[in-house]
Parts: C-alpha cells; sequence; structure tokens
C-alpha cells in the first residue's frame, strides 16, 4: 500500500455533489483495487447531504484517500482542477462519484501505460441503469470499440475513432500523464456543463503517444437527474457546448497549419455536432428573456459567431419543420424534396469516406 511518503503511480480524482446513495460503491471499488500504488482524491463540492462523511466513513484509515471540502459550489469543473492541482501521480484517472472501476481496472492501465510509454490511455466501459425508465431515456454503447493494439498521436487515435464513429469525448473513460496535463497548462473550463468535451480536446491534442485498452474497466452508472441522462439542459447545454466550439474552433484555426487534412475534417465534424447539440437545445428553449440576456452578455466578437453557428443554422432548421407541417401538398413536397437531398448528400459523404 502506498504510504504518504510514496509518490503514487496514480491519482484518482472524485468530484463529490449530492451523491450520499452511491459514494460507498465508488470508492469501495478503490479500496479493492489490486494495484496498491495509487492516491485518492476526492472533492466535495458543497454538497448539502452526507455525502462527505459517507466517503470519508468508506475510506477509512487509508492513507491512499484524502479529502478536501470546497466552502461553496463551484461545479464539477472546479472540483476537478482543486484536485489537479494537489495531485502527485504519473497518470491521472477521474471517477464520477456514481460509477465505480472494475477491481483490476488500475493495474491494467498502469500495465499498459507502461510497457508502452504513453501518454494518454483510452478505455471501455459498461453502462449500467438505475430504472428502466433511465434505459428507456438514454442510451449509449461504450464496451464495443474495436481493439487498438499500437501507439498513435492523439490527434490520430482521434481520427481512427471518430472514422468508426467510436469517440467518446467522456472524461472518465481515460487515463492521462500527470506532466502533459501541467505542461500545457490545461485544466477543466470552470462554469459550464460539458466541460470533458473541451478537455479531452486539449489533451488529445498534445499527446504524442496515445493507445486504447478495449477492456471494460469503468461501470458507468445512468440515473434520472443526471446530466448525460437529461436530454436537454436548456441554456446550460448552449453555454457549455458554445465555450467548447469557440475554443477548440480557436485552436483549430492558430494551428492549422501543422494539421493532417484527414484529422481537421474529423475534428470538424465533432465540433459540428457538438454545433447541432447546443442549437437544438436553443430552440428548445422558450425562455427569450434568459436568452437575449445571454446574447447582450458575449463580447461582440462572439456575439458574430454565435449567430453564424447557431441562431442562423438553427433558423434554418425550424424553416424546414415549418414548411413539412404548413398545409398544402407543394411546400410539403418542397420539404419533402429538401430532405432527400440532404439524405443524399449525407449519403455520399459517408460513401467516400468509406472508400479513403
Amino acid at each position: 500500500m502506498a504510504t504518504r511518503t510514496q509518490l503514487p503511480k496514480i491519482t484518482v480524482v472524485v468530484p463529490l455533489y449530492n451523491c450520499e446513495p452511491y459514494i460507498g460503491e465508488c470508492l469501495e471499488s478503490l479500496v479493492r483495487q489490486s494495484l496498491p500504488d495509487f492516491e485518492v482524491i476526492c472533492v466535495d463540492d458543497a454538497s448539502t447531504d452526507g455525502s462527505l462523511g459517507k466517503a470519508r466513513a468508506c475510506a477509512g484509515a487509508d492513507p491512499r484517500f484524502s479529502f478536501v471540502a470546497l466552502e461553496e459550489n463551484r461545479g464539477q469543473s472546479a472540483a476537478r482542477n482543486a484536485a489537479l492541482g494537489l495531485a502527485q501521480g504519473d497518470y491521472i484517472v477521474f471517477l464520477d462519484s456514481d460509477d465505480y472501476l472494475v477491481d483490476d481496472a488500475l493495474e491494467k492501465l498502469v500495465a499498459r501505460a507502461t510497457a508502452q510509454n504513453l501518454d494518454d490511455l483510452y478505455f471501455s466501459a459498461r453502462s449500467f441503469f438505475d430504472s428502466k425508465d433511465s434505459q428507456d431515456l438514454f442510451w449509449e454503447d461504450l464496451g464495443r470499440r474495436a481493439p487498438f493494439d499500437g501507439v498513435a498521436t492523439g490527434k490520430e487515435l482521434f481520427t481512427v475513432f471518430a472514422q468508426r464513429r467510436e469517440f467518446f469525448p467522456h472524461g472518465p473513460l481515460r487515463m492521462v500523464r500527470r506532466s502533459l496535463i501541467e505542461d500545457h497548462h490545461i485544466r477543466f473550463y470552470e462554469g459550464i456543463i460539458h466541460e470533458d468535451d473541451l478537455f479531452t480536446f486539449q489533451t488529445l491534442v498534445a499527446s504524442e503517444r496515445s493507445s486504447f485498452l478495449s477492456d471494460v474497466l469503468y461501470m458507468r452508472r445512468v440515473r434520472l437527474g443526471s446530466t448525460m441522462a437529461t436530454r436537454t439542459q436548456g441554456l446550460a447545454t448552449v453555454k457549455g457546448y458554445a465555450v467548447c466550439v469557440r475554443e477548440m474552433k480557436r485552436w483549430m484555426r492558430d494551428n492549422a497549419a501543422d494539421l493532417d487534412d484527414t484529422f481537421i475534417e474529423a475534428m470538424m465534424r465533432q465540433i459540428d455536432w457538438l454545433v447541432q447539440q447546443a442549437t437544438q437545445s436553443w430552440y428548445e428553449s422558450d425562455d427569450e428573456q434568459a436568452k437575449a440576456d445571454y446574447l447582450a452578455s458575449l463580447p461582440k466578437a462572439d456575439r458574430v459567431d454565435f449567430y453564424a453557428d447557431f441562431i442562423l443554422r438553427g433558423e434554418a432548421v425550424e424553416q424546414i419543420k415549418e414548411d413539412i407541417l404548413r398545409p398544402g401538398t407543394r411546400v410539403i413536397g418542397d420539404a419533402f424534396v429538401r430532405a432527400l437531398r440532404l439524405v443524399k448528400r449525407k449519403a455520399l459523404q459517408k460513401y467516400r469516406l468509406s472508400r479513403t
């Protein structure tokens, strides 16, 4: 077992917020790990239930566990960043407080990362559901990605995942070398949700040695009320994805001359998916005052991009919906033809990608 005088191989970061029913299963999975050489930093984000007390009780006197209590609720990004500032491990693993790791997860990760001298190691997960309602609401298959045994840059591996439609940006589904995070001054963007998209982007473009371990090491709970199982978070989704899109596009423009065309296309498709999610949330929100206030809060340069990326694009989609629903055979027919043309273009694009 690691002691306070030993530097651990892995730091496991566990943010806590009102997770009392789940934190026991989460931390018990860490106590059971076959690898002894790790530390756990639990950061309580001003929970209003007994999360922190239950977490301390689960850890007992185990010196590998330490606890930080934030004075006010600042969000998951702030909790993770607080832990990153204290971490001592060679590698960082993020574990959400309602999920858990299989018993030999850390041992397998260290063995693979050490053997291949990796900066970044992705791994598989399996989703499980608290209820039938949560299963009906949300579905994702995180455990069937094809193996990738070699070593590639982060950009190359992302391109492979994207072409297979197997890229998942979730922060907890990968282990990252701590020196990569520190050397590139990377932290989670605070004050937004969907922050994993940006953090994963920032680390993958910096990684020179990445790989994928297809073993299922992470058990991901799907429950009603969680961010991932909620179809829309309204303006919170818009704001989060808008920040990610802005920062990712800025980096892509600044570094475009050094990027491979296949990576550019694959990453811009990923960014476009974020735009689609934000646009949908924008037009599903009926709080016009909140939307007006948000637009007014943006610097004018960001407002220009927001109009181009989200509002005007969304208006075009909404117009197609209105055309389809409007009485009149000709209007419906015109909209149907436009939709068929769009499907045809998408099919041709997929065909061309499959031939490359």
